[in-house]
């Protein structure tokens, strides 16, 4: 039986929708489909058959999860066959490289009737707007919970010792990472975690399943555990090992959040009290991260740091909320969509894509 791992390759930050599709493939060596046109649900359908026919010939299959509705593929990779489809109408649209060479271009529009939709094109417009002025309006709460955040990490970083996390890293990485040198190991980024249509999404599974053992880093400031887990990357690849990074939905390109090896059966994760619930259960392990740290600095923001987490907790609730709004007009927007479909049409050329995929 095929193995299943689930991420996200998008991020809900402060900064906007943050896309990590260059993370699909290698150029040169696989081969992307991406699809356009239809409604998300039937480009998400034709994904699911590919990944249905693929699965038997692939040791591992990545399911990569809609941001809008988690139960739903934007993307799928399939390591074994070097081969990976996409959804080319993401927040972060993707532009196909090197089309026919590397990544191939799909199109769904040629099943859908367009009269159908340009008779529906005042709804259309309405949604579409609407759904703008949401994601504007959610991106606004999360640019807050980011500033709190960002601050809480700060008052977390100035009280830390760096000479004794490295010291720690190092002695860690000595126990647990082997030693013979293979060259630099090789990086994937992926997301673990996001704030969704459907809420905060926290996939403990492809932990379980990649890591029997797990190291929690218990970090409600945020600084020292990023700072660890940044150390212990770096060695893992100096060792040559792959190495999973799993960043920070707020703090996309500063922020790592998890680290998996896979080949280790070891995972490093970060618990912090939104997610203590979620992974305490799969920690064998935990490192405090206020042993790196100046206590009393620590005790001195106390007050502080009670404000800007309630704050910055409320400031992602009120984004989900309004996420939520938009993945509901999105469903909307869908089934106009769907009612213009051909649906023969439409099941022929998703048989097209599996058996060229599959072949």
């Amino acid at each position: 039986m095929p193995r299943t791992l689930r991420y996200f390759l998008e991020a809900n930050s402060p900064g906007g929708c943050v896309s990590r599709f260059d993370q699909l493939g290698i150029p040169g060596s696989w081969r992307c489909w991406v699809v356009t046109g239809g409604s998300a649900r039937l480009r998400a359908r034709l994904m699911d058959q590919v990944g249905r026919a693929m699965a038997p010939l692939c040791g591992t299959v990545e399911e990569i999860l809609s941001l809008e509705d988690p139960d739903r593929l934007t993307a799928a990779i399939f390591p074994g066959r070097q081969a990976a489809v996409a959804d080319g109408e993401l927040s972060g649209a993707i532009l196909p490289r090197c089309p026919g060479g590397y990544q191939r271009p799909v199109s769904l529009w040629p099943c859908v009737r367009h009269q159908a939709l340009w008779e529906a094109r005042r709804e259309l417009l309405r949604l579409e707007e609407a759904r703008r002025g949401l994601a504007r309006d959610a991106g606004g709460y999360l640019y807050a919970a980011g500033a709190m955040l960002g601050d809480l990490a700060s008052a977390g970083a100035a009280a830390l010792d760096r000479g004794k996390l490295r010291d720690y890293a190092r002695r860690l990485a000595r126990r647990e990472f082997p030693s013979a040198p293979r060259g630099r190991g090789r990086e994937q980024v992926r997301f673990l975690s996001a704030l969704t249509g459907k809420g905060p999404v926290l996939l403990t599974g492809t932990a379980a399943a990649l890591c029997p053992r797990v190291i929690a880093i218990e970090d409600g400031w945020g600084a020292a555990s990023n700072a660890l887990l940044e150390a212990l990357r770096e060695l893992a690849l100096e060792a040559g090992l792959e190495v999973i990074s799993c960043r920070c939905p707020l703090f996309p390109f500063t922020k790592l959040e998890h680290l998996l090896l896979p080949r280790l059966g070891l995972g490093i994760v970060t618990l912090n009290p939104s997610n203590a619930a979620a992974l305490k259960g799969l920690a064998q392990r935990q490192i405090h991260a206020t042993r790196f740290c100046d206590r009393e600095q620590l005790r001195a923001r106390r007050e502080r740091s009670r404000f800007l987490r309630r704050g910055a907790a409320g400031m992602l609730e009120q984004a989900g909320a309004l996420l939520a709004q938009r993945e509901a007009l999105g469903r909307e927007l869908d089934s106009i969509y769907d009612a213009a479909v051909d649906t023969d049409r439409a099941e022929a050329a998703i048989a097209e894509i599996v058996a060229e995929a599959a072949g």
